[in-house]
């Protein structure tokens, strides 16, 4: 009987102390990875940060003296000795992979020779703030890439400077400190994992082996045994029960067993709850530390108070935000503090601090002159109350550094006040150049008609011709006269248009019959493709007329001879409801939802010279002309000349006033193989059912 049960308890040894090395092993195996996760995590960020402030503080410099030459009115590519300045940069900064300055457009002017790169092959993968990209490159992997702006004297972007360096930089050096890490780490864990052997088999195995012996002796019959002394409290109650258990012989014998197996289970919930409360203690600890490094490592100031309301603490940015040092600010008084500050707002500020409560966040704005750099501050304050565990309140305040923020807005609504106040000088000076324009073109077209007409037989051919030359000229400027009227209608929101359903067709072939002479002259060849069954539209037919003949025009003007010019209709649907024109019921919101709505297309497909693309987003502003008629064009003479720019403008108005849109597309402009450009014209028809 002795021998089975000595066998069962070295089993149940083994097992457990198996357990608790391995329990041991695991814990500080889990130590270790996120000990080192977050050391080396922190510092391969601590050393980024490092390099990027060293790279702004060159770049700034190097920007300060650059803009300084150009304040002079030197150009950046005539500035001598910058690539020499580059290449001391990453000289005397290993760490720091390239400089270079590069002009407006892109293109580099200067550069260091430490790192080659091609900057226009690089792939933007991020950025890390405005000033801060993170680029992809196929020649030398991942660059962390600084860029600040060079302004000329007259405040207009002249180039940009780059400092970067390589990411492989980070990752040496992060491996370093990994290894290091995980050497001393390793080394105080082994030691550490020792101890626990020794203390296990020696306070734990040991004890309760004994304890066993004793109690298997009892159960063969012996009960004259003297137990050793314990020094664990629980082992010596134990102890206790076993004596208990030898006095009662026999008939107690089996509720010995069972207070004994009761015991034991007690004493591994205790050990249990030891070391969960223990693991609760230190990860209470390890996130107390990380709140107040998160709090520290904050961009934004942040201010805790409790309910006297004093303040708990004041991270670094709150530190260098109110210009006061933080251990002038923790443990004061909120109002006091803001006695110190002296906000222009300190009464709306107060009252909105004791406004807080919990479950509600609140707005508030702090304007203040920094005591240090003598200028007015201006931050936007997010504060909550918070009710803790003990219910006493805690108010956290975040106060964001708005000053650059307020200044754009300000520069932001200066500067639209000056473009309305230009924009209305431009409408009144179109409206009054085409109003005294009006009288004397009248006069000179009328007395060019009454001489080709009525005193012909006494002018001789000659004359003639030239008065022909004066009328067309006098028709051509009556033309522009009229567009510029109507694009100071359009702006002026005072066109009058007639509204009436009509059938696109009957407008696409009116102007097309207008554009006949034209297209004659130029010998070119224009095919049509007009839907059958259309609906109809309601627009302005005079109106849509001229929008599409000016489209037409123009791919007469930028098609060559014998070209061909397509002009197509068809019915498309959209997930948008159209914006009906002339509606009396509508209130300017237009719902959006899962039906198709029909709309008419109209394109215009020319085969001339194209567009390029970055054209293609402005083509329709006012007096903007697209290329050179001559370098293409061999048409009329009176082609050759270029326009005002206000055709596709005024197709722009025309269409959208109609609640349609107009866009052209085109793979780019090639004066040599024509590939050609569309324009669109979409409205919305009459009927707006699902197919």
């Amino acid at each position: 009987m002795f021998t089975p049960r000595r066998m069962r308890f070295q089993a149940m040894k083994g097992t457990l102390e198996k357990r608790l090395l391995l329990l041991c092993f695991v814990a500080l195996a889990l130590t270790i990875a996120l000990n080192t996760g977050f050391s080396v995590e922190g510092f391969r960020w601590q050393y980024r940060e490092g390099i990027l402030r060293r790279s702004h503080t060159l770049a700034t410099a190097l920007k300060n003296q650059i803009e300084r030459v150009l304040g002079l009115g030197l150009p950046l590519t005539q500035i001598e000795g910058l690539s020499d300045r580059c290449q001391a940069i990453t000289a005397n900064d290993p760490e720091i992979s390239y400089c270079l300055i590069e002009d407006a457009r892109g293109l580099v002017l200067y550069r260091s020779t430490t790192l080659a790169f091609d900057p226009a092959k690089a792939k933007l993968v991020g950025y890390l703030s405005a000033d801060i990209s993170i680029l992809d490159t196929p020649d030398v992997g991942r660059l962390y890439d600084l860029s600040l702006p060079l302004y000329s004297f007259d405040d207009k972007l002249a180039g940009r400077i780059r400092i970067g360096f390589q990411e492989k930089v980070l990752k040496v050096l992060t491996g370093e400190h990994l290894f290091w890490s995980l050497v001393v780490l390793g080394g105080a864990s082994a030691a550490v994992f020792i101890l626990m052997i020794l203390f296990i088999r020696r306070d734990l195995v040991t004890p309760v082996r004994r304890m066993c012996e004793t109690a298997t002796t009892i159960a063969a019959g012996n009960f004259n045994v003297k137990l050793p002394n314990m020094e664990t409290r629980e082992l010596a109650s134990l102890g206790e029960a076993l004596s208990g258990m030898a006095t009662s012989l026999a008939q107690r014998d089996a509720e010995l067993r069972n207070r004994y197996r009761d015991l034991e289970e007690t004493n591994r919930e205790v050990q249990l709850s030891y070391q969960r409360l223990e693991s609760i203690s230190a990860e209470l600890g390890r996130s107390q530390e990380m709140y107040r490094s998160l709090l520290d490592e904050a961009s934004d100031a942040i201010l805790v108070c409790d309910e006297d309301d004093r303040v708990l603490i004041a991270n670094k940015s709150a530190e260098r935000f109110f210009g006061i040092p933080r251990i002038r600010i923790e443990g004061k008084n909120i109002a006091n503090f803001l006695l110190d500050i002296q906000p222009h707002n300190q009464a709306e500020i107060e009252n909105w601090y004791q406004s807080l409560r919990p479950g509600r966040v609140s707005d508030a704005e702090f304007r203040f002159y920094h005591p240090i750099e003598r200028k007015l501050l201006v931050g936007w304050a997010t504060g909550a109350a918070i009710v803790g565990k003990s219910g006493k309140r805690f108010v956290q305040m975040i106060i964001r550094d708005a000053t650059r923020d307020e200044e754009t807005r300000q520069h932001l609504e200066r500067a639209a006040r000056e473009l309305e106040r230009l924009n209305q000088m431009k409408n009144s000076f179109l409206g009054l150049t085409s109003h005294e324009l009006k009288t004397p073109l009248t006069i000179i077209m009328g007395y060019v008609e009454l001489l080709l007409n009525e005193m012909a037989e006494r002018l001789d051919e000659g004359t003639q011709e030239m008065l022909r030359h004066i009328g067309r000229a006098s028709e051509r400027l009556a033309e522009i006269v009229r567009d510029m009227v109507d694009v100071s209608m359009l702006d002026n929101r005072t066109l009058e248009l007639v509204s009436q359903e009509i059938d696109i067709n009957s407008v696409v072939l009116g102007a097309v019959e207008n554009a006949q002479e034209a297209i004659r002259h130029r010998r070119q060849k224009l095919r049509l493709d007009l839907s059958e069954g259309l609906p109809l539209v309601r627009c302005d037919q005079a109106r849509m007329a001229q929008a599409l003949g000016n489209l037409l025009g123009n791919a007469i003007k930028f098609t060559p001879d014998f070209g061909l010019i397509r002009v197509c209709t068809r019915l498309v649907r959209r997930p948008r409801s159209p914006v009906r024109f002339a509606a009396a019921d509508l209130d300017g919101v237009c719902a959006v939802d899962g039906v198709l709505c029909p709309y008419v297309e109209i394109s215009i497909i020319d085969s001339g010279i194209g567009i390029n693309l970055d054209e293609q987003k402005i083509i329709f502003d006012k007096f903007y002309e697209v290329g050179e008629l001559e370098e293409h064009f061999s048409g009329k003479v009176a082609f050759k000349s270029r326009g005002a720019g206000l055709g596709l403008t005024i197709v722009k108005g025309v269409v959208e006033m109609h609640g349609g849109t107009v866009w052209v597309e085109s793979s780019g402009f090639d004066p040599e193989r024509f590939p050609g450009s569309t324009f669109f014209v979409l409205l919305p028809a009459v009927g707006d059912s699902p197919p």
